[in-house]
C-alpha cells in the first residue's frame, strides 16, 4: 500500500505540469519593449559614426577590427538592441546594447550555439564623400566615385 501511495505522489506533479501546457496559444501577451537611448543615438548618426561607434565597440571588448565595412540593426533581443557588423577582414559581429549603455559582443558565427539570434548578412554602406580616401590628390575635392 505504502508504495502504491509513494507512486501516486510522484506521479502527480507530473501530470499537473503536461496539464499546464495544452498546446494552446496564449490570447492576451504583451510585448513590452524597453527604451534603448544608446541605440536611438546610434541609428541617429550619419553612416561613418555609425561604423566607427561598432567598431570601438569590438575592439574595446578585446576583438580585433581595423575598419567595419558594413552594419545594420537587426533586431531587439531580450531587452538588448541588437546590431550587426562585418568587418573588412570579413568577419561578421553581433553588438548588443542595454539600455544602460553595456555593450556585448559575440562572434556571429557562434551565436547559434550560444543561443543568441542568427546573424543576418548586411548590406555594405555607400562610401564616405567626405572620407580622406575619396579625396582627389593636390584638388582638395571629393570624388564619391572613385573608391
Amino acid at each position: 500500500m505504502r508504495g502504491r501511495f509513494l507512486l501516486a505522489a510522484m506521479a502527480l506533479p507530473a501530470l499537473a505540469l503536461a496539464a499546464c501546457d495544452s498546446g494552446e496559444q496564449p490570447q492576451n501577451v504583451t510585448h513590452i519593449s524597453v527604451a534603448n537611448p544608446e541605440s536611438d543615438r546610434l541609428k541617429a548618426l550619419p553612416p561613418l559614426y555609425q561604423r566607427i561607434g561598432l567598431m570601438r565597440a569590438i575592439r574595446d571588448s578585446g576583438r580585433r577590427c581595423r575598419r567595419v565595412d558594413a552594419l545594420g540593426y537587426q533586431e531587439e533581443y531580450r531587452g538588448l538592441d541588437m546590431w550587426v557588423a562585418l568587418c573588412d577582414d570579413g568577419k561578421h559581429w553581433a553588438i548588443f546594447i542595454a539600455p544602460n549603455a553595456d555593450v556585448q559582443v559575440r562572434d556571429c558565427s557562434e551565436n547559434a550555439q550560444l543561443g543568441l539570434p542568427v546573424c543576418h548578412p548586411v548590406a555594405p554602406l555607400p562610401p564616405d564623400p567626405n572620407a580622406p580616401a575619396n579625396a582627389q590628390p593636390g584638388t582638395g575635392t571629393v570624388d564619391a566615385n572613385t573608391h
